[in-house]
């Protein structure tokens, strides 16, 4: 079924295997030299499960700021499928919320170490979106708190997604490339309903609370208390 998406020609498609996870498939297509916007696709009804191989040609630090234009590429798509009633939001800093409930997010990963000034050879990004299935049979695939079935929109359509979430991606892509990242990041606090509220966010440490003023040029949260304004690195609750 997958196989009839019908995506931008800048892409080359590969279906997954049945049982294999995507991302481990995209992962070894990358290393083995595939080309950038290589997409690999689980090939199922219940989600969209896809991983895309990009080549940054910028540090990893730069190029981390990729999740904020994956998920708008991925809220839009979904703007685009579910039908009216569903609102999309984005939670920071990879989730995506229909009516506040998780049930999408978008992954990172990048090879060798962790420093934000090396340039990766290569990055691979995983959008996955539960349209009748919260939960996963497979360990490594996320899983969410509702459904799009479950919050109203039981005929949402894998393939449809996946060529809209393609299309999608590809015009955020440019926008990054050709405008920077302030047009990126004022569009995606638009849709985050904690903008501007008091937050509480769980990291390795403990609980960091705060009022979520802003996302730094670094894709870093912002966070003011009467005390400090202080900022939350993207790294720290990415992996990469």
């Amino acid at each position: 079924m997958i196989e009839t998406a019908r995506l931008p020609p800048i892409y080359h498609f590969v279906a997954a295997e049945p049982g294999q996870d995507p991302e481990a498939r995209a992962r070894a297509l990358a290393q083995d030299g595939a080309d950038p916007a290589t997409i690999v696709c689980a090939d199922r009804a219940d989600r969209l499960d896809c991983s895309v191989v990009l080549e940054p040609g910028m540090t990893l630090a730069e190029a981390r700021l990729v999740v904020y234009v994956g998920m708008l590429g991925l809220g839009d798509a979904l703007g685009t499928v579910v039908p009216p009633g569903i609102d999309v939001s984005y939670r920071w800093p990879n989730v995506i919320e229909a009516n506040i409930a998780p049930v999408a997010r978008i992954d990172l990963y990048a090879p060798g170490g962790d420093s934000g000034s090396e340039m990766p050879p290569w990055m691979t990004l995983r959008a996955v979106v539960a349209l009748t299935s919260a939960i996963d049979g497979n360990p490594d695939a996320p899983a969410f708190e509702t459904t799009i079935a479950d919050e109203g929109g039981p005929e949402v359509d894998v393939v449809e997604l996946l060529e809209s979430f393609g299309r999608h991606f590809l015009s955020w892509m440019s926008r990054w490339e050709e405008d920077g990242f302030d047009p990126v990041r004022a569009m995606w606090l638009y849709h985050a309903p904690s903008h501007g509220e008091k937050i509480e966010i769980a990291m390795a440490g403990g609980l960091s609370s705060g009022l979520f003023r802003d996302i730094g040029n670094d894709g870093a949260m912002i966070l003011e208390d009467a005390e400090a304004t202080r900022a939350i690195p993207l790294a720290s609750m990415l992996n990469p």
